[in-house]
């Protein structure tokens, strides 16, 4: 019998067309072997951490706010907790039950046990009670309904608030109220959540990703990229969740995949980096990247595509580059 993850694998490089995000090679120079169970056995945990939910949910109502009603479902009352939202997606793949009181017992224990929740507790009754209550009803209802993130209403008012604090920063709307006709020769034409999609010399895989926000001015040969950013700190600690999230690795990326976009004299435009902030507090602020920064990251990403490759190539995924070249001494 043909081992099942070395089916997947197989798989996995008979496509012959993966591209690399930001995400994915991030996850790559963090772990190896969780990018091998992540996106090579496909076996991802789905992530419904509530400040990523925000995050994604802010973004939109930005930069697509006609787009709501299609990636985010509104749910009366509360959402759940993190940890009983992630137990009732888990449970959602393997039941049909159109209510927790339909549901099996034996799917709830079997998903509180998959993820390691409330263990603690003896009884089974007592897992069970924390799940198959009136208050998670509702989510459960919504969940089963829809593929979409599920968003409680006190949770689209407070992004609500958050955009229209953005809105109001006349640093952060300068980038965006660039003036423009429908005029074909128009010099200035901007993109919004816009999919990218580039191949890399001498590698077999590519790089692909969604950009927040860029302009593209023809007449100057100047391009503006924009990324958003909605950080559990504030502001003044930003270069360090920088370095913490590896947001210089999205950046590098991003000014790839833009550039590759560019005509024939691409070599002639400036391109410009900037992040817009917005910490716990609701102080927004935009960072400029500078051109030596831009460049030592530029240096980092080169690091980056060069360790990628190595893995993919040599489909070794069990340790770091740095621990399969070399003897790690202390």
């Amino acid at each position: 019998m043909i081992n099942i993850n070395k089916q997947k694998e197989e798989e996995f490089y008979a496509k012959k067309d993966f591209c690399f995000s930001y995400s994915s090679l991030n996850k790559l120079l963090f772990s190896p072997s969780l990018f091998y169970k992540d996106y090579i056995l496909f076996d991802r945990e789905v992530r419904t951490d509530k400040h990523l939910i925000e995050g994604k949910l802010i973004h939109c109502l930005l930069f697509e706010p006609n787009q709501v009603d299609n990636k985010f479902s509104l749910m009366p009352g509360k959402s759940p907790s993190d940890n009983i939202r992630k137990v009732l997606k888990d449970m959602a793949l393997h039941t049909d039950a159109k209510t927790l009181v339909d549901c099996d017992d034996f799917v709830i224990l079997d998903s509180l046990k998959t993820l390691n929740l409330y263990q603690s507790l003896k009884a089974d009754e007592s897992r069970i009670a924390k799940i198959r209550t009136e208050d998670n009803e509702p989510y459960w209802k919504f969940l089963g309904n829809s593929n979409i993130d599920v968003v409680d209403q006190d949770t689209l008012l407070r992004c609500e608030e958050r955009v229209d604090i953005l809105k109001q920063n006349e640093d952060v709307m300068a980038l965006f109220d660039e003036v423009q006709t429908d005029f074909d020769l128009d010099p200035v034409e901007t993109f919004t959540e816009k999919y990218l999609k580039s191949e890399l010399i001498d590698c077999d895989f590519g790089l692909h990703g969604y950009i927040d926000y860029y302009k593209v001015d023809t007449d100057k040969k100047e391009v503006t990229i924009c990324d958003l950013k909605t950080t559990g700190k504030t502001i003044s600690d930003f270069k360090e969740t920088i370095d913490f999230y590896n947001y210089w690795l999205q950046a590098a990326i991003y000014m790839k995949l833009v550039y590759d976009t560019l005509g024939d004299d691409k070599e002639e435009y400036t391109l410009n980096f900037k992040f817009i902030v917005i910490d716990k507090y609701n102080q927004v602020y935009v960072f400029d990247v500078s051109d030596n920064t831009m460049h030592d990251w530029a240096g980092g990403f080169s690091g980056a595509i060069k360790t990628a490759k190595f893995h993919y190539t040599s489909k070794n995924y069990s340790l770091p580059v740095a621990f399969l070249e070399n003897k790690v001494t202390l």
